[in-house]
């Protein structure tokens, strides 16, 4: 799976390995180009979408991939959590969905439980998308690229003020290194998207997607204009 940059270089090597080529995309021109290049599955994520991303949202930019590509799967990204968003991008389209907030707030998921519990807490308007932790984590990451995490002090307080950060970067990486060890998500990063608000549990993986996918049958199977 390929985001973020030239796919170019990576596709063949890939497929002269054996294994498929995903690429995701934030932009209707690398949807084309990763289509070009010869992807076998293009993601097109939104910017609803926790981690990095760009400024597309996901129902725009679906639609338009999929109206452009029809020769292979197109993947919807961000912002979706549940069957509706999975009947939703069925609509427009895309043959599945790619998700990842909903899949952290899970049993098997390695992120910490106090940040799971961060997630179900808190509203898709909490989520601010930021520079502020790459700079802190020393990841140099291309633009127009940024990553969408939970608010807090720490975003607070250096929002607006990222070269004012990078003079006192010493100090405040051994901070911030310090409360993530800790789990001091005041202070460290909880990544997860807009669909932290649709998160009400942490059931396993499996029921995720039964849930899911039951959910999305029934809105489906439901008559036009029925709720």
């Amino acid at each position: 799976m390929l985001s973020f940059g030239d796919e170019t270089p990576y596709i063949g090597p890939t497929k002269d390995a054996g294994a498929a080529v995903i690429c995701q995309v934030q932009t209707l021109s690398q949807a084309l180009s990763a289509h070009d290049n010869g992807a076998d599955v293009i993601v097109a994520q939104g910017s609803e979408a926790g981690g990095h991303g760009a400024i597309r949202g996901t129902i725009s930019l679906v639609r338009e991939v999929v109206d452009r590509i029809d020769t292979i799967p197109v993947v919807a990204a961000g912002g979706i959590a549940d069957g509706r968003g999975l009947a939703a991008a069925l609509m427009l389209g895309a043959a599945g969905v790619l998700m990842g907030t909903r899949f952290c707030a899970t049993q098997e998921s390695l992120m910490p439980e106090q940040a799971k519990e961060r997630a179900l807490e808190a509203s898709g308007d909490e989520t601010l998308q930021s520079s502020i932790v790459d700079i802190l984590r020393d990841k140099d990451w291309p633009g127009p690229y940024k990553l969408r995490t939970l608010q807090n002090d720490t975003l607070d307080q250096w929002h607006g003020r990222e070269q004012q950060l990078v003079d006192e970067i010493d100090e405040q990486r051994e901070a911030y290194e310090a409360a993530f060890a800790a789990h001091d998500f005041d202070h460290a990063a909880v990544i997860v998207g807009e669909a932290t608000g649709m998160l009400r549990d942490i059931p396993a993986a499996g029921d995720v997607i039964e849930e899911i996918v039951a959910e999305a049958e029934a809105c489906l199977a439901r008559p036009p204009g029925c709720l």
